[in-house]
């Protein structure tokens, strides 16, 4: 393509074949740095992240080096991305929010997939008869994540003080132990923790509410929401304006890996993927699947669901002066991969 005497029609079906990604937002194709670190967690979330990855698209687009780091909840990998241990955190949304309002410089570039499946899980031996025997029962749940605001939503739905709430601290593998034990009798979690409750033979549990729809004895199929949570794709805003060609060329591939993971016709290879990269069963995944849907678009939903959590952070005294979700989402990566889904132009700027 440095050869002056190609003809122009040539230069340009040749940029028009060469990936996207490759070319930077001066127009070079230089990343300011070829060695990646993303953080991983044990759900079918990382779905195009893996892809990216097994597909060779992260190389094409520059990356020489790629390192994951697992983490059992989104709050332990925020930290390692303000300790520059990550390059990309792809949490639920209430950390970020969380972090940002502290005065955390992170910035969401992308919305992973919706993921309204912050679910309740409990022993069919705790008792749940009406609305508040939920006060009687010890429910485990990590603090300071989503599941927090699910469990609140959940209470105020049945009039319940979610004060008198009986909350245990704990991360996930140890809600599972204790769920077995009896130490708590309910959890609420993400996946894969309540398909494996379910289907342990170490505990006889079900799932009481999937995030959406009720399976209490008291309301089984009513509809109403409890989770608003997204996966989101969060960077720091050192990382972004260090690094914009890395950032661009790392987010574009993203896209083009949810792209491709969205497409059902895709589904049965990409369950298959990324059961061999997680190294878990396959019928794990299919059962999980369709918990997920791979969109990335910036409109009045992705306001709402992120105006959930900020007033649920606000009012239960975790944070001050609300600020506008768009505050701190940047789009212009989005704008350039596909400009019809950014509805709402986020105002955070590089």
């Amino acid at each position: 393509m440095r050869r002056s005497h190609l003809p122009l029609v040539l230069l340009l079906v040749l940029a028009l074949t060469l990936p996207a990604v490759a070319v930077n937002a001066q127009g070079g194709t230089e990343l300011e740095q070829t060695k990646l670190r993303l953080g991983f967690g044990l759900d079918p979330v990382y779905a195009p992240h893996i892809v990216a990855i097994e597909k060779g698209w992260l190389a094409e687009a520059g990356f020489e080096e790629i390192e994951t780091a697992t983490f059992t909840s989104g709050a332990a990998a925020g930290e390692a991305l303000l300790a520059g241990e990550i390059d990309l955190w792809t949490p639920g949304t209430v950390p970020p929010i969380s972090m940002r309002h502290n005065g955390v410089p992170v910035v969401i570039v992308g919305t992973n997939t919706l993921a309204y499946i912050e679910k309740f899980v409990a022993r069919t031996d705790a008792g749940l008869e009406e609305p508040e025997d939920l006060l009687d029962i010890q429910i485990g749940l990590l603090e300071g994540s989503t599941a927090s605001a699910a469990v609140e939503n959940l209470a105020l739905h049945y009039g319940l003080d979610p004060l008198k709430l009986q909350i245990v601290n704990l991360q996930p593998p140890e809600q599972m132990t204790a769920l077995i034990n009896n130490d708590i009798q309910a959890f609420v979690v993400w996946n894969p923790w309540p398909y494996l409750a379910e289907t342990s033979e170490d505990v006889d549990a079900e799932i009481l509410h999937n995030g959406t729809v009720s399976n209490f004895p008291w309301d089984a199929g009513e509809e109403f929401q409890i989770s608003f949570t997204r996966s989101v794709w969060v960077m720091s805003e050192d990382f972004i304006r260090k690094n914009p060609n890395t950032a661009r060329a790392l987010m574009l591939t993203l896209y083009r890996a949810q792209d491709y993971v969205a497409d059902p016709e895709n589904r049965e290879e990409v369950v298959a993927l990324i059961s061999e990269y997680l190294d878990q069963p396959v019928e794990q995944n299919e059962a999980l699947w369709d918990d997920y849907s791979f969109e990335n678009i910036f409109d009045e939903n992705y306001v709402r669901d992120l105006q959930e959590y900020t007033d649920f952070l606000y009012e239960s005294g975790r944070i001050e002066d609300p600020q506008d979700p768009m505050s701190y989402t940047y789009t212009g990566f989005m704008a350039e991969y596909n400009p019809d889904n950014v509805v709402i132009e986020g105002t955070w700027e590089p």
